[in-house]
């Protein structure tokens, strides 16, 4: 009886986060309607697990599709790592709609994800832990160095969060 409530409310929960990421991605694209510039929508690893989510979004980004274009959505590293076919799924549905999907926080785990390629991902955001003094720290520099060959030789665009210098 404790995992069916259990459960249930893990359902409500990834209904309201999913809500609350469509009403986002919603108000994004009407923003940029208003002024064109584009949007980042930062996706909630729960909003995945309502098994009608993606499609929702699709349906969204499709009714748009000029502004959908100029969305990025962004699921964090460990959706890649934890729940990789939930991540899979969601790149297949918005794949027609000209939205970019990425990863943010990555770093460490990444490495780990089997079959990244797979993912339909557009781009990938390197943590500011992993980036933070890279000037100073060669055995950190080698690890990003190597960790950005990788994504290109994927044919990811790869992004730096937290540099403050050159």
């Amino acid at each position: 009886m404790f995992a069916q409530r259990e459960g249930g409310g893990g359902q409500r929960l990834a209904r309201l986060t999913a809500a609350l990421d469509e009403r986002a991605l919603a108000l994004a694209l009407s923003a940029i309607d208003d002024d064109g510039q584009p949007r980042a929508v930062n996706l909630a690893v729960g909003s995945l697990a309502d098994s009608g989510f993606a499609a929702r979004l699709r349906a969204q980004l499709l009714q748009s599709p000029r502004a959908a274009r100029q969305v990025w959505l962004e699921v964090p590293e460990a959706a890649a790592a934890d729940h990789f076919e939930l991540v899979r799924e969601l790149g297949r549905q918005l794949r027609p709609t000209g939205a970019r999907l990425g990863l943010e926080h990555a770093g460490e785990r990444l490495g780990r994800v089997e079959r990244l390629f797979e993912l339909g991902l557009d781009y990938v955001k390197i943590d500011a832990a992993i980036t933070h003094g890279l000037s100073r720290d060669g055995t950190r520099a080698g690890f990003v160095t190597g960790l950005v060959a990788m994504l290109h030789s994927l044919s990811l665009q790869v992004m730096a969060e937290g540099v403050s210098n050159e």
